[in-house]
């Protein structure tokens, strides 16, 4: 056994895999253990229905920005590491400035049409004050900038600073902002106006840590043969991943938004609000989020992998890096899901009382996260070796069928009707991407012990 751990330590590939998704597993987890305790400080300070407020108004924030970022993140990670590892530092320059172009135009106008719908978007989730929806669009460019800078972070393979920033900083620092802001006042907008300021925080946090990063390792170097890229065909790979995200997003965050326009069975009968289902949801899926932590930390480091090995055309070591990232996603992630699973209650009662409605919701959910982490990095293997459109593809019929059960169930179950549909989509998206894997590269991304790829 000892053998077998100092040879694995000994392959290069491995050994970055290990070192960097142990520093993402540790920000990660601390990350989810930070948005807990904001989860909760906002709970027992705001109730689940000032919580529900809370992820509501967050949740529209996030579908514009979507939408101003059109892809481009995501996009960054994919040819910053391309250019980095060949040592193409003015290419990156080159890209960045292309970038920042196109998003501050997409930002301004996604702002613009947040603000001027607002009204209709406030009486279609049921939240009481629009003023939110109005406030928040102001931050549009500030998170899309924020998004932006982190996966460029990743791209650089800076993955302690891309894990802090994307797991960690927002919860991190409205947790603060939370604790100074009701100092002075206790009105229930307080979760939101604390969730603001961090953002604008961490968004100038992360762009001077990509900054930084980017001319520490490119000063002092020649820069190798400039890649001259067009706006046209940046769109043309940017857009599919902006629909694909559009479908990561409808997976994660369309049944808070269906939860807060459709009345459930205890709100017709006047036993809670829309709010307080989207609040008690919200922690739930929460909590839930400790099945994938695993599988989201090890793809911090594995995608510009999956990148590199794919620029170098070495499908031999795509394959390597894949089983051994999908083996270690296995082995971290049965231990976290085992506790989660035998003391539901307990965690959610954590909250207050009227939470523990959500523990059925709780463990759909963290069935539908289980199978993500067995499937492996299917969606990020897709991304990064020129499949995006396919990859945009299946989550757009996962999508389809996630708003279909949503349709269907939520009006009869409520919250656990929400998690099946989740569940249930989790499950299709990820079984039909591993088929593809097959297909497109002959090989298997899932790990079960005992059974052969």
């Amino acid at each position: 056994m000892k053998s077998k751990i100092n040879k694995a330590l000994k392959d290069k590939d491995f050994s970055e895999l290990f070192k960097g998704s142990g520093i993402s597993f540790i920000l990660r987890f601390g990350g989810l253990a930070v948005g807990y305790l904001l989860t909760l400080v906002i709970a027992k300070l705001f109730g689940s229905k000032g919580l529900g407020d809370y992820v509501l108004a967050i949740t529209v924030l996030r579908l514009f920005t979507l939408l101003a970022k059109i892809g481009l993140d995501t996009t960054s990670i994919r040819f910053i590491a391309s250019f980095a590892s060949k040592e193409k530092w003015t290419s990156i320059f080159r890209f960045r400035k292309q970038v920042v172009t196109i998003l501050s135009i997409t930002s301004v106008i996604a702002s613009l049409l947040m603000y001027v719908l607002s009204d209709q978007i406030a009486d279609l989730i049921h939240l009481e004050d629009k003023k939110y929806i109005q406030l928040n669009a102001f931050f549009v460019m500030p998170m899309a900038f924020f998004m932006l800078h982190y996966q460029s972070l990743r791209g650089l393979k800076r993955i302690p600073e891309f894990s802090f920033f994307y797991r960690m900083s927002q919860a991190l620092f409205s947790v603060i902002s939370i604790v100074i802001i009701y100092q002075f006042t206790q009105r229930s907008e307080v979760p939101v106006y604390a969730y603001l300021v961090s953002l604008f925080i961490v968004s100038l946090l992360s762009f001077l840590s990509f900054r930084y990063w980017l001319k520490n390792r490119s000063d002092g170097k020649e820069s190798a043969e400039q890649e001259i890229m067009s706006y046209s065909t940046l769109l043309k790979i940017s857009i599919p991943l902006m629909f694909a995200q559009s479908v990561q997003f409808i997976m994660a965050w369309t049944d808070k938004l269906m939860l807060g326009a459709i009345d459930t069975p205890n709100v017709t009968l006047g036993l809670t609000t829309n709010s307080s289902e989207v609040g008690i949801y919200h922690t739930a899926f929460k909590l839930s989020m400790f099945a994938a932590v695993a599988l989201m930390s090890i793809n911090s480091i594995a995608s510009p992998k999956f990148a590199e090995m794919f620029g170098k055309n070495d499908m031999e070591g795509l394959k390597k890096v894949v089983h051994q990232s999908t083996k270690m996603i296995f082995w971290t992630s049965i231990p976290l899901v085992t506790i989660f699973f035998i003391f539901p209650e307990f965690f959610l009662g954590l909250f207050g009382e009227e939470f523990k409605i959500g523990v059925t919701a709780f463990i759909f959910l963290s069935c539908g996260r289980l199978v993500s982490s067995f499937s492996g990095s299917v969606g990020n293997i897709l991304q990064m070796t020129g499949n995006q459109n396919i990859y945009a593809l299946i989550l757009f019929f996962g999508a389809i069928l996630n708003i279909v059960l949503n349709l269907i169930l939520i009006p009869k179950y409520g919250i656990n009707g929400a998690a099946i549909a989740s569940m249930s989509s989790l499950i299709v998206w990820n079984l039909s991407m591993i088929f593809v894997v097959k297909k497109k590269f002959g090989f298997y991304t899932f790990y079960i012990p005992f059974i052969k790829r």
